[in-house]
């Protein structure tokens, strides 16, 4: 199994039907499949759609030490578009995003 599929079958694990949590909200993962996860609506946000490849490329990111859970999600944006095959706007869900790999991280601990 390529290491994208095996980080993509832990991702699946790890949001599917789950609540996550960022430093300061919490999101509701509602759907995940290979190309897209969602987050549904709260009091406080909007429905959101993030690719799956621009997830995973955060989650490289943390592994590869280019990011680190100690950065703002801002930052956190600003190191991995550079590389980023999808454009700078699909990583702008960054608070979605960083709890993604907070909760990556969490689930190595």
């Amino acid at each position: 199994m390529a290491p994208q599929m095996n980080q993509y079958s832990k991702l699946e694990s790890l949001l599917d039907g789950n609540i996550i949590t960022s430093k300061r909200k919490t999101y509701h993962c509602s759907h995940i499949d290979d190309m897209c996860i969602v987050f549904s609506e709260t009091g406080e946000t909007k429905q959101v759609m993030i690719p799956v490849v621009a997830a995973l490329e955060w989650i490289s990111a943390l592994e590869s030490g280019l990011i680190n859970m100690n950065m703002t999600s801002r930052a956190m944006r600003e190191i991995v578009v550079r590389t980023s095959s999808w454009a700078p706007y699909q990583h702008g869900f960054e608070t979605h995003l960083s709890a993604i790999v907070l909760t990556w991280h969490n689930s190595k601990s």
